[in-house]
């Protein structure tokens, strides 16, 4: 862990609490690109985070990461923090430095390997967040060994066709673009290289791990939102927050608000990259279940106003049931560890538990 996460956490908290209100998330949910708040968030640095010095980045690791996203989703910032941080650091593992601009990321079963070959991109995908707004998509694919190549792509080549503008989403086409040697391309010229030693399974557990954190970061606000009203609205003469039915769900979020944080935590701290993969596959679950729960006890909690357009509940919990699937949900993650632990050669979770701690 270095020695951004604190910092930065409470830059981003500063920020956040200043410039993200509720008009900006509306007009966001409408379709409008909040560049402001984009060119305060980007002095956080989300596309320098992961790169490494050497390649003029700032160096931070997966919990200076977690630690910005947790706030963002917080605020619920309507922008693509996690998405430009992760294709900050593609980049890095690419060997390139990193690119200013917000960016999309699609992970596909796409064989990238021909179109190196033949240096024409041509693909279309579609379900993209933030391609509308974004200005690099870098598409992941893989190998036939399951090696992770990475396809650069500026925005200003494609041909994009929005399909839902409250979650910034679009299908985005490639025709036929040209792309150029992966050594000193710029950050807006197409280029596609193999990542060395990423497999591909591990850039989708990577962005997981990133959904996993801004679940914990939007649970704690959810808590945070929930404890206040309970403690404002009466009933029978008593703040609802005293009876001890409300108590005990109070208790119950609380639990999956600090369960998600903490799990997510540690597998971002996970350095050994033979357990990475377990790690946040386990932390993506937990983190799911997390979001399902916690989303129910507080329009419970809340009652009708709660389901309400006016009331700032919806902000959280639209964005809980999205992050809950998105990059795959409990099922697959719970199917992937698994096969993690199978791959380590372990007979129970137990042992797996043991043997990853006890280092």
């Amino acid at each position: 862990m270095s020695e951004l996460a604190l910092p930065l956490s409470e830059a981003a908290e500063r920020l956040f609490s200043q410039r993200c209100d509720s008009r900006v998330m509306l007009a966001a949910d409408d379709g409008h690109w909040p560049s402001d708040l984009w060119s305060a968030a980007e002095d956080l640095g989300p596309n320098q985070l992961l790169v490494p010095e050497s390649l003029g980045g700032a160096g931070g690791d997966w919990v200076d990461a977690c630690a910005l996203l947790e706030r963002a989703a917080a605020h619920s910032v309507p922008l693509p923090l996690a998405e430009t941080l992760l294709a900050g650091w593609l980049r890095g593992r690419a060997g390139a430095a990193a690119a200013a601009g917000p960016a999309c990321v699609a992970i596909s079963e796409l064989g990238l390997a021909a179109m190196r070959e033949d240096g024409r991109a041509r693909l279309a995908l579609s379900g993209i967040r933030w391609a509308p707004h974004a200005r690099h998509l870098a598409v992941v694919g893989s190998d036939d060994s399951g090696m992770a190549q990475l396809l650069w792509l500026p925005r200003g080549a494609a041909t994009i066709e929005t399909e839902d503008s409250a979650n910034a989403s679009a299908s985005v086409a490639y025709l036929d673009v040209a792309l150029k040697p992966a050594v000193g391309a710029g950050a807006d010229e197409a280029w596609c290289v193999a990542i060395p030693e990423i497999r591909a399974v591990e850039v989708r557990a990577r962005a997981a791990l990133l959904t996993a954190a801004q679940i914990a970061g939007a649970l704690g606000h959810l808590l945070q939102l929930t404890l206040a009203y309970t403690a404002e609205r009466v009933q029978f003469g008593r703040a609802i927050g005293q009876f001890q039915a409300v108590q005990h769900q109070l208790a119950q979020l609380a639990e999956e608000a600090a369960a998600a944080r903490v799990i997510s935590r540690a597998a971002a701290a996970t350095d050994d990259s033979r357990w990475f993969i377990a790690a946040a596959a386990a932390a993506k679950v937990r983190a799911g279940e997390a979001a399902g729960l916690g989303s129910r006890i507080a329009h419970q909690l809340h009652g009708a106003i709660g389901v309400t357009a006016e009331h700032t509940l919806h902000h959280s919990t639209r964005r809980l049931r999205q992050w809950r699937d998105e990059h795959g949900g409990e099922a697959f993650w719970a199917r992937a560890l698994v096969e993690a632990l199978r791959d380590r050669g372990e007979q129970s979770a137990w042992q797996a538990t043991v043997a990853c701690t006890s280092r």
